[in-house]
């Protein structure tokens, strides 16, 4: 399903990450105080109250509504970490980092065991190079290939137009990360990766330096999912968690991912030129 703005059509998935990023942004700025004022000391950190919860539940809810009726696992997972990273920067308590993250096991857990879809992915990580699961539809077979192509890259890479990234179905898009890997090599790749840290380290630093606090917590929520985003899909690709359907940002092809994620960069820009041109206080 897509959606059209006119000029452009999104997938819903793409177009979600901002609105709620944005959403999310104004509505901790509303109720951070009651979110960090109370709570009940244990484990040497405060945990919020039963009631508070409410927001958290719901948010994980709707990941898993995404989940199971768009079939989106990514999104699904994309939209619930960047509320949690959000709620924490919001109220500086760890407890709710911790809460989150068991949230997200057990409603991997639950989906895993209940969708056919998400246990063929869980399926695939844990026994990618079974040769039944190889063989059979939606099997391990683009997995593996990608897992070969990074091989046969090694250090430094076979060079730019000398690999052979077309044996791997979607080389374009959802295994880019493989293609550039056998190209450029482990070296080329820890470079992108680094533009990427680059990236993000820069977001949060914009946030941090803000004054106003709907515009803090809106560049850190999109630095974080630019991260998130790139950590979903190396790690699906090589086999550090079960592959989702996200594309990887800038590199992938899909001109809704990239419209989406150049928007993400124009938020970060006028925050950051607003922190810039904010007066300074000069002490004489």
């Amino acid at each position: 399903m897509w959606v059209s703005l006119g000029f452009v059509s999104f997938q819903p998935g793409e177009l979600a990450k901002i609105c709620l990023a944005i959403f999310f942004a104004g509505y901790l700025v509303r109720t951070r105080e009651s979110l960090t004022s109370t709570g009940t000391r244990f484990l040497f950190m405060t945990w919020p109250r039963a009631r508070e919860l409410g927001p958290l539940l719901i948010i994980w809810l709707v990941s898993l509504g995404i989940i199971v009726l768009q079939r989106d696992l990514g999104t699904g997972l994309l939209i619930f970490g960047m509320f949690v990273a959000m709620l924490y920067v919001a109220t500086g308590k760890t407890s709710w980092v911790l809460i989150g993250v068991v949230l997200a096991g057990t409603g991997a857990f639950l989906a895993s065991r209940v969708l056919p879809y998400v246990n063929g992915r869980f399926a695939n990580w844990l026994d990618a190079f079974n040769p039944e699961i190889v063989n059979r539809d939606g099997g391990s077979y683009q997995l593996v290939q990608g897992i070969f192509g990074l091989s046969h890259g090694g250090l430094f890479g076979t060079g730019l137009g000398q690999g052979r990234p077309y044996i791997t179905p979607l080389s374009q898009s959802d295994y880019i990360v493989p293609s550039l890997g056998e190209e450029l090599g482990l070296v080329g790749l820890f470079a992108i990766l680094a533009l990427y840290m680059v990236f993000a380290s820069r977001g949060i630093r914009i946030g941090l330096a803000g004054q106003d606090d709907f515009g803090k917590l809106l560049a850190t929520g999109f630095s974080f999912t630019i991260a998130l985003q790139v950590f979903i899909m190396v790690g699906g690709v090589t086999r550090v968690i079960p592959l989702t359907g996200l594309t990887t940002p800038f590199l992938a092809a899909g001109g809704s991912s990239l419209v989406a994620n150049w928007i993400i960069v124009a938020f970060l820009l006028r925050i950051s030129d607003a922190v810039r041109s904010r007066p300074r206080v000069v002490i004489g």
